[in-house]
Order: C-alpha cells, then sequence, then structure tokens
C-alpha cells in the first residue's frame, strides 16, 4: 500500500469524556429497533434496508443472514400478509419483496426464529443501496462457505473505489483496511453510506478529553468542514 502511519490523538479514552459525549451518538428511534429472538434460536440479522429506512413504493430489496443453527431457508413476509420462502447459502439470503405507500413491517423467520423491522415506503427517499448490491460475488467469493470478508476489507473496495489512502496521514480505519468501520457496504441513510451522520460517526471513536472539547467548541462547523476524513497532509487529517 505505500507508506503511511496512523493519524491519532495522544490520550486514550476515559470514561467521564464518553459519558458527556455519548449525547451526540446516533440514538435508535422509538418502535424502529429490530425484534429479536430469545436467546438460544438462530439468530437473524436483516443487512438491508436499515430499520427506520424510507424507500419507493413497490419493489425492496432484503438482505440479510442467519448465524448460529443451520437454516436451509427462511420465510419473508410484509405486513404479516405476504410469505415467501427464500433459500440460504452460507448463512445468507436475498429476496425481493413489495411494499405499499406507508408503514411497512417487514418480518424474517427462520424455523422458530424471527426478526422485524419497520420500513416506510414513501416518494421521499432517505435509505440508499450500495451500487450492484444484489451482486454478492463482486465482494463476497465462494458464498457457499460464508460471507466473511477475510484479510484487508480496502482489497475488496479498490476493485471499484479510487484509492483514498495517497497522502502522508492515513486515517486509523483506512490504514488498517477497516472501511465498514464508517461506510456500511450493503446501504445506509447517510450519505457516503457512513453509518452514522458526520458528528456521530466521528465520536463513536474520538471520545477523548480533548475531542471532547473540541468537538462542544466547534460542532457547528461540522468534523468534515476542517478534516479530511481518509487521508492528509498536515497534522490531524487538517485539510
Amino acid at each position: 500500500m505505500g507508506t503511511w502511519r496512523i493519524a491519532r490523538n495522544l490520550l486514550p479514552a476515559a470514561l467521564p469524556a464518553a459519558l458527556a459525549i455519548v449525547s451526540l451518538l446516533p440514538s435508535p428511534v422509538a418502535g424502529q429497533a429490530d425484534k429479536t429472538t430469545p436467546a438460544g434460536l438462530p439468530s437473524i440479522e436483516i443487512l438491508a434496508p436499515a430499520a427506520g429506512a424510507a424507500v419507493p413504493p413497490g419493489k425492496v430489496l432484503v438482505i440479510g443472514r442467519v448465524k448460529g443453527a443451520g437454516a436451509p431457508s427462511v420465510e419473508i413476509d410484509v405486513n404479516g400478509k405476504i410469505h415467501q420462502k427464500t433459500p440460504t447459502s452460507g448463512g445468507g439470503f436475498m429476496a425481493t419483496v413489495y411494499m405499499t405507500q406507508g408503514r411497512n413491517v417487514l418480518a424474517v423467520h427462520a424455523g422458530t426464529a424471527s426478526t422485524e423491522r419497520t420500513v416506510t415506503a414513501s416518494g421521499t427517499v432517505t435509505y440508499r443501496y450500495h451500487p450492484e448490491v444484489e451482486k454478492c460475488g463482486g465482494c463476497h467469493s465462494g458464498t457457499a462457505g460464508g460471507y466473511v470478508v477475510s484479510g484487508r476489507k480496502d482489497t475488496v473496495c479498490y476493485q471499484c473505489h479510487d484509492r483514498k489512502d495517497g497522502k502522508k496521514l492515513v486515517h486509523g480505519p483506512l490504514g488498517g483496511g477497516d472501511c465498514t468501520s464508517c461506510h456500511d457496504p450493503h446501504g445506509a441513510l447517510n450519505p457516503a453510506l457512513t453509518v452514522a451522520k458526520a458528528e456521530g460517526l466521528c465520536v463513536m471513536c474520538h471520545d477523548q478529553p480533548s475531542s471532547q472539547k473540541h468537538v462542544k467548541e466547534s460542532k457547528a462547523v461540522g468534523c468534515v468542514k476542517c478534516h479530511e476524513p481518509h487521508s492528509s497532509a498536515k497534522d490531524f487529517l487538517r485539510k
């Protein structure tokens, strides 16, 4: 990859600072978190669309995985009315469902295990899928054995995306090849498919006392107004 060193703050995270800054973290919206199954049953995770997403009415792509006891298939329903049986491969599943205008409850079942989430079908779209997300093999090889991306994740991302690590100082997650620390590879509610909105995303890691003070004084400006999120030639990844 070329020479790089990871930019970091001087002090480790401290509990008081973390508690003080937690208000900036993305919080779940009431009624939008997944309803999960009791312990001991297979674990079902819906990877896309996100809870609380707003998508166009009509066909909606559902992506997920089942962990634990082997499940050869899952059943998917929308608003308890439309049932669709979908085979799993390596624990993963993908299917297209139909959602009508307004609130829709998406549920996935594997035997006695189930999970559900609320998705809104609307002309105002808030959720974006990763381009060509339906082509699993583009990022995952040997899907029959599972969908884990072994090694550095950026080797997969750079198959399509331009490199972002070309400057002297590289942001820690990117330097370690872990693009998915900040970006969701399937889809997200935020621009650039980030897992949280800009400032909430940054304080998921930058919760040291120095960062707490800096965010408090500068939050109206926004972190990426002054800092590069990927790499920079200046200290503190300044622009």
